[in-house]
């Protein structure tokens, strides 16, 4: 290998990297590690960030938030024009290595995920209400296709659907709260500290519902010293769940890159998005979803102005080794 292109390339590793880092994921955990060698990127599922109480205790919303997080990376490869070979879960004895990327050598900048690059550090969740304009058909479409594209389905509700899935998580966030696991899960990533480089502060807690509709997940119920604001929600104009055709931790990060493809779309597009997962952290509600086949995601949709970023890890936090010729050096 020519030497002079290791720095090149370690130097784009270190790009991809750090778009995976603005990915969203389970209580903004941020549930990923990265090793890199030389223009090698391996991926791995981070195990203490794992919220195993109650809410996610399979992994499974882990694995989606680190497919997230790869797709990022597919996307800032293709801005850069970089060839990449991804391979998901490419090391069975190591079943925390979710994904290996391999950087290759320079490409002509084209294609759909190119265009995406710009909402990456733009897409943020927003946990209030939305504005009462609709979403307009063809950009309904564009999102299935784009979840279509990774394997992956959405299927947006109608008005009879949104109002017996608005139950069902009515339902499952009373199970939840009422569990105490539930409060130790939440408590844990939300306690206010302004230090913090991750979970969600007050200030991104958003609002409830005055009338309990949409049933939006109350980030202080366990932090009393917080009050999250109520505020009146019109109709949200687009309530979609994301779904795959199979339950595996594959299928899982496929459906975390579905969903971000969903999510920068919906970005460019000049949508927001927040998401209502309440009845998939609780198995036998779950289960009434499957005519949906495995739903993965439940979220809103809709036109909103910005909302307020949850913060991200340094990349010297999420990068566990990085080596090469480049004499980037070893972080243990």
């Amino acid at each position: 290998m020519n030497p002079s292109v290791v720095p090149a390339r370690v130097s784009a590793a270190r790009a991809l990297v750090a778009a995976a880092a603005t990915a969203p994921s389970i209580l903004n955990t941020q549930p990923w590690s990265f090793e890199i060698h030389d223009s090698v990127i391996d991926l791995y599922a981070d195990a203490e960030r794992a919220v195993l109480r109650r809410i996610d205790p399979t992994k499974r919303q882990l694995t989606i938030s680190c497919g997230a997080a790869l797709f990022n990376m597919r996307v800032m490869a293709a801005h850069l024009g970089r060839e990449i070979d991804v391979a998901l879960l490419p090391a069975p004895a190591k079943p925390r290595l979710l994904a290996t990327v391999k950087i290759g050598p320079r490409i002509p900048v084209r294609g759909q995920e190119a265009l995406l690059q710009p909402a990456i550090r733009r897409r943020h969740t927003h946990r209030r209400a939305f504005s009462r304009r609709g979403v307009p058909g063809a950009v309904v479409r564009e999102l299935a296709e784009a979840a279509r594209l990774e394997e992956a389905s959405l299927f947006v509700m109608s008005g009879r659907e949104r109002e017996w899935l608005l139950d069902l998580i009515a339902l499952s966030d009373a199970v939840l709260v009422d569990d105490p696991g539930y409060d130790r899960d939440l408590a844990r990533w939300t306690d206010g500290n302004p230090r913090r480089h991750d979970g969600i502060p007050p200030s991104s807690f958003g609002t409830t519902s005055v009338s309990g509709s949409p049933p939006m997940r109350d980030f202080a119920h366990a932090n009393p010293r917080v009050v999250v604001p109520r505020q009146n929600y019109p109709t949200d104009p687009c309530v979609a769940i994301l779904s795959t055709t199979n339950d595996t931790p594959i299928a899982w990060m496929k459906a975390g890159e579905a969903l971000q493809r969903v999510l920068l779309l919906a970005t460019v597009r000049g949508l927001s998005a927040s998401f209502l997962n309440q009845p998939l952290e609780t198995p036998e509600i779950r289960s009434e979803l499957y005519p949906y086949r495995h739903p993965q995601m439940i979220m809103r949709l809709g036109y909103a102005p910005p909302d307020v970023a949850t913060p991200r890890r340094p990349l010297k936090e999420i990068i566990r080794r990085e080596s090469g010729n480049s004499g980037a050096g070893t972080r243990a």
